[in-house]
């Protein structure tokens, strides 16, 4: 759940897990071999060359520690951590992991704010959390842009799908449909990138740009050989949310992201499947990393006259609420939810919300599991600190960090062709329903 950003990042896998886990076990054997002879045989006082290497790591640490100390915007950060942040963390331990972050850059040279830059980067690095970080000017920019629900870009709505990226939809007026773009071409490279072992939001950003720029994007399509190019024009695109009427009168919204006043253009596509005599409902969160937490809540309202939508724990004042529906509903027909792997964040909160509520069927394969609240704490410079500040735990009680959401009905679309699979599914069970 984001308060204010949305998340990235992949999810380590158990065997992945198992893998690290091992290796640490193999490093801690073999320097036992070591050590223990060691141990055995040292004399009752060191060296006069170990006292000396001893020493001089711990005078340049502390060196290093006064010079990040005289550095308005590391205290500045370090305040913020040592403040905010989810669990109680000491001021000392930040302090050394920032100090020791930054020793090679001070080895070789480099200037103060490249130092403080690093040491900022290295101490959020110690808290071990995925989604606390440092942002630079640009990187906020360019977030603030996204989560704006205006940005600047093709005009087609990715999607990731097993190992690739593919264009689930262009937008209609769109720079990437006029240029050919079409449903289920595979992202293979961006401006002469080989991007097939990327991240989707990772592609997502090289393909977005400033307006009038131009960017290449060199795709796969079932049933050619090549890979086919695309010189494509950026323009400014808003996202809209749409509802489509599918066959057997089964309404169809697809949500890309969770931007800012996204829950009032779900009411409006609610308010205009319902005057075309829709009765039941799909709503398509595939590949929705997430965005701001206040749009999914109000939207989770919309189906739900009571209960809670979301609980969030966390250790500064307004962070440790319960977020319960309030008296009225919008729609109150079925609904089924259509999620996968990229379903995170704020898509898990409205997922869960209306799930653990008996309110809709769960399609598809298991959610990202992103059970953390962050928020951007600003710097003067237009830097910022992105800092988990809460847990949040769905109505049945649960945090899904690392587990994500289990379907009600688990589908896999096959990795290749354009079948889809889990849409067939959710459309018989609406239809069913």
């Amino acid at each position: 759940m984001d308060e204010n950003i949305p998340a990235g990042g992949k999810k380590a896998t158990v065997e992945r897990k198992y893998q690290i886990l091992a290796v640490v076990l193999s490093l801690l054997l073999v320097a036992s071999c070591f050590l223990i002879p060691y141990i055995l045989n040292r004399r009752s006082t060191p060296s006069s060359n170990s006292q000396t290497a001893a020493s001089v790591t711990s005078q340049e640490i502390n060196d290093l520690e006064r010079l990040l100390q005289s550095s308005d915007s590391y205290n500045e950060a370090q305040q913020v951590v040592e403040g905010n942040y989810v669990d109680i963390v000491k001021g000392d331990q930040l302090l050394e992991a920032g100090a020791r972050g930054i020793r090679r850059l001070s080895r070789q040279g480099a200037d103060q704010e490249a130092l403080e830059d690093r040491g900022i980067t290295a101490m959020l690095g110690s808290l071990y959390d995925p989604f606390s970080s440092f942002m630079t000017l640009q990187e906020v920019e360019a977030l603030d842009t996204s989560l704006s629900g205006h940005v600047s870009g093709i005009g087609a709505v990715m999607q990731g799908v097993k190992d690739e990226v593919r264009v689930h939809q262009t937008l209609e007026g769109s720079p990437a449909r006029a240029a050919g773009l079409k449903e289920g071409d595979i992202v293979r490279e961006v401006d002469g990138k080989d991007v097939s072992e990327m991240e989707l939001t990772e592609v997502v950003a090289l393909i977005r740009g400033p307006k009038g720029t131009a960017v290449r994007v060199g795709i796969m399509r079932p049933g050619e050989n090549d890979l086919i190019y695309f010189d494509i024009v950026r323009q400014d695109i808003e996202i809209p949310v749409t509802g489509e009427v599918k066959e057997g009168n089964i309404g169809y919204v697809a949500l890309t992201d969770w931007s800012q006043n996204v829950d009032q253009k779900i009411s409006d596509a609610l308010n205009d499947l319902r005057s075309k005599g829709v009765k039941s409902l799909i709503i398509d969160l595939r590949g929705n990393g997430g965005g701001y937490m206040e749009p999914a809540v109000a939207a989770a309202d919309f189906f739900l006259a009571e209960g809670t939508i979301v609980s969030s724990k966390g250790r500064i004042a307004g962070t440790t609420r319960d977020y319960e529906a309030e008296p009225g509903i919008e729609w109150d027909g079925p609904v089924v939810l259509l999620v996968d792997r990229g379903s995170a964040s704020s898509s898990e909160i409205f997922a869960s919300a209306l799930h653990d509520n008996e309110r809709c069927i769960l399609v598809g394969e298991t959610t990202f599991g992103k059970g953390s609240v962050q928020k951007l704490f600003r710097q003067e410079d237009g830097s910022a600190v992105r800092l988990t500040v809460a847990r949040y735990y769905t109505p049945s009680g649960q945090n899904i960090s690392d587990e994500g959401i289990m379907p009600d009905v688990v589908v896999r679309n096959p990795v290749a062709g354009e079948q889809d699979l889990q849409l067939e599914k959710a459309l018989e069970l609406a239809k069913s329903s």
